[in-house]
């Protein structure tokens, strides 16, 4: 973030949040902190902001820890310039901040990681992506702390490989996704120079054929029993059920669920315009009577007509009504499947799943291949080729006989 540019983020900072429904004391506050950190930038001749200086900053005006106040009034205090920094990296900014994962950090790696979460800040990711990252670092330092390894220089690629057996407690999804952000961390340390190995190195990607995995999937029958278990007139039942229904027919991820906002629907052309968080490609969807019926319900007799996230199609149902958190529709995936009764002991039930049902339903009913990979929003049709696995009608019809013996 340039200096000469705090000011002009700080206008739309202030405008979004008079937009949001802050308080004139709140959006006063925020102005009155940020005006002293550009001062003190200026009077320090900074050119570019930091994460590292904007603790500084804190730390020496009003003596509050970046990276975990201590109290309420801590937080109030460092609260504008870190949306401040947020709505410099993403346009817009949280509403609450959890405590950072630093606080776990060992002290000997304390400037070490500091430039690490610079370098991570500044890359053109996703604030969650941003997060996962910096915690897979701060784990790794934890480690390399209990171990008794005090200098980043001193690591090897064996102490990779031991890190990783520790892991055991983790899925095997969430272990691979760390290994991922490993691999990129120390591809970054090579660039650095601290270390003597690449990633690649220490973990080669292998590449592997996606017909090699099995993915879980619903019946027809099971999603409608799904979708039936809904009562309408039972709390949060109309937005549970348009919920169900975008992510039965459409199979959204939870992600672009979430960020689905009233711009990307197109009433009078019937689609569904989004671009994707994962790809950023942006995908066509169809905008089926099956989904704009409930959603249309949903709008009309639930959902609150004023909130702070106003763009969002889904929102809370209490104040200040922000945009529902990912977990928000996995408990309503989780909900109904219980609630419907569909034994899942030997399957995923999340989300995800009714995405994978959905490829499979459609490959079925021998839809082409390349339109189930339109509707997924996948960019290769390679992608969509792993549903051909449990597509078992299809598959039977290919077994051989088996000869008399």
């Amino acid at each position: 973030m340039d200096t000469q540019n705090i000011e002009n983020l700080m206008i739309g900072l202030l405008q979004k949040m008079k937009s949001d429904g802050y308080s004139k004391e709140v959006v006063s506050n925020t102005k009155w902190i940020i005006n002293h950190f550009k001062k003190h930038c200026i009077e320090r001749s900074i050119k570019t902001v930091t994460v590292p200086i904007m603790a500084k900053f804190l730390r020496e005006k009003y003596d509050v820890d970046y990276y975990n106040p201590s109290s309420s009034m801590q937080t109030v205090l460092r609260r504008p310039i870190l949306i401040l920094y947020e709505f410099y990296l993403t346009g817009t900014f949280y509403k609450t901040h959890q405590k950072e994962r630093t606080i776990d950090t060992p002290t000997q790696f304390k400037d070490f990681y500091l430039k690490f979460r610079d370098f991570i800040n500044f890359q053109n990711i996703v604030v969650n992506s941003k997060k996962r990252k910096l915690w897979v670092m701060s784990e790794f330092l934890m480690y390399l702390n209990n171990t008794g390894i005090n200098d980043i220089t001193n690591i090897e690629v064996s102490t990779a490989y031991t890190y990783i057996n520790t892991l055991d407690r983790y899925a095997h999804a969430t272990k691979r996704i760390i290994v991922t952000i490993l691999r990129e961390t120390l591809e970054w340390l090579h660039s650095e120079k601290l270390i003597s190995f690449t990633g690649r190195q220490a973990f080669p990607i292998i590449r592997k054929s996606p017909n090699t995995q099995i993915l879980s999937y619903f019946s027809k029958e099971e999603i409608q029993r799904l979708l039936d278990s809904v009562h309408l007139d039972c709390a949060h039942g109309r937005r549970d059920f348009a919920v169900l229904s975008i992510l039965v027919y459409l199979g959204l991820r939870i992600g672009d669920l979430a960020n689905l906002k009233f711009s990307s629907l197109d009433w009078n052309n019937n689609t569904i315009n989004i671009t994707q968080l994962k790809t950023n490609n942006l995908v066509t969807l169809p905008f089926l009577d099956n989904i704009k019926i409930p959603l249309i319900d949903y709008l009309k007799k639930e959902r609150c007509p004023k909130s702070s996230d106003d763009d969002y199609v889904f929102i809370s149902t209490y104040t200040p009504f922000n945009k529902l958190v990912i977990s928000s529709f996995q408990r309503i995936v989780n909900k109904y499947m219980d609630k419907a009764e569909i034994d899942y002991s030997t399957r995923h039930h999340g989300p995800h799943a009714l995405r994978h049902s959905l490829a499979t339903n459609l490959m079925s009913n021998n839809v082409p291949i390349s339109a189930i990979s339109s509707v997924l929003g996948h960019a290769n049709t390679r992608t969509t080729e792993v549903y051909l696995t449990v597509d078992e009608k299809n598959l039977k019809s290919l077994a051989l006989e088996v000869p008399n013996v």
